[in-house]
């Protein structure tokens, strides 16, 4: 069985001799395939394409996720107190990466309701779909397309102070925001059914470990409708569609569930999204990804690490509706062989 043929059969509840097993975007660092390929990695013209085969390949992954990509970022300016660089996304905001931290926002799309009422986003018709096609053409792997939608970017490119004050003060202009960006990446779904992705992911965090952002009733009343569209849009071409997002989303799944989505992806154990637990609850009407703590894998011992994997397969396998993951990527931070060992034990648990 393949491993685009192993994901499919968990989305039906199918329940196949291992479960599947993979991450979501790019799933690991350079510096993780680094340390997991040592000598075979790659460092050609088409080291990138290369390295993140042979990683999965090596671990015995079933997905990959691909981004149809658009034109690369303009460096604008050098960062007054880091000495960074300040480069402009496609999407007109400016961010910074200082050492040591994330990617810091400098200037945002809008400085008020006003201007961000005016804004447009920019054209994708210039972007690539050519590396996912390749990765579904010359590969067994279950290709999940990644992209956006409109809340999660939404605060990235206006700052997440400004974006939740707007919230409150602004809400019809932030509404057609979110059609904006909504929009803009249903079209780059779009392409990416058409370039053969297997799946969509829309990556939209709205959520702490505690819980949703902002009131569940605001995301009822001007966000879900909005993101629906977009969902039903998608499964119009036969594609399920995953969902990415952390934090405690507890009391906003049936609201995912009645935008049509088929499989939520994340599900931290930090967060209260345990998956035996949410399978119990919404397994007929959702498939779960996840579930293994980035944090376990950067400061965990390989036993506990094979022990709670071990676990997690025993209690979450039944019925299908189940694909291991860790509760968002693997991170430069963790150690390597705690991923290895995550991954073998899932190889070895057999039905």
């Amino acid at each position: 069985m393949t491993g685009r043929e192993r994901v499919l059969s968990a989305l039906k509840r199918i329940e196949t001799s291992r479960v599947p097993i993979g991450e979501i975007g790019g799933g690991y660092t350079d510096v993780i395939i680094k340390a997991i390929l040592g000598d075979q990695y790659n460092q050609g013209s088409d080291a990138s394409f290369l390295n993140h085969q042979s990683m999965r390949e090596l671990l015995g992954a079933d997905i990959v996720g691909a981004r149809i990509t658009g034109p690369a970022v303009e460096v604008v300016g050098i960062h007054e107190d880091w000495g960074t660089e300040i480069f402009r996304d496609f999407w007109g905001a400016t961010h910074t990466q200082p050492p040591d931290a994330t990617v810091q926002l400098v200037d945002p799309i809008a400085h008020s309701p006003a201007e961000l009422e005016s804004w447009r986003p920019p054209d994708v018709s210039n972007f690539d779909s050519s590396q996912l096609s390749r990765w579904k053409n010359t590969t067994d792997f279950f290709v999940l397309a990644t992209l956006n939608a409109g809340f999660d970017l939404g605060y990235e490119l206006l700052g997440f102070e400004r974006f939740m004050m707007w919230t409150i003060e602004a809400r019809d202009i932030m509404k057609q925001y979110y059609e904006k960006l909504i929009q803009t990446n249903l079209s780059l779904a779009l392409m990416s059914v058409e370039a053969g992705a297997d799946a969509i992911l829309i990556a939209d965090d709205l959520a702490f470990n505690t819980g949703t952002f902002v009131d569940p009733e605001y995301l009822r009343s001007d966000y879900f409708p909005i993101l629906k569209t977009m969902v039903m849009e998608i499964k119009k071409h036969g594609l399920p569609v995953f969902f990415h997002s952390d934090g405690d989303l507890r009391t906003i799944i049936p609201d995912l569930i009645d935008c049509g989505i088929d499989a939520l992806q994340s599900c931290d154990p930090n967060a209260n999204m345990d998956i035996p637990t949410l399978k119990s609850e919404y397994g007929q009407d959702l498939a779960f990804m996840g579930n293994i703590d980035v944090d376990l894998l950067a400061n965990g011992t390989v036993n506990e690490v094979e022990n709670t994997t071990r676990t997690l397969i025993h209690d979450a396998r039944s019925g299908g509706g189940f694909i291991l993951g860790t509760s968002n990527v693997v991170a430069s931070y963790c150690k390597p062989e705690n991923l290895k060992a995550m991954y073998a034990v899932a190889h070895k648990e057999l039905k």
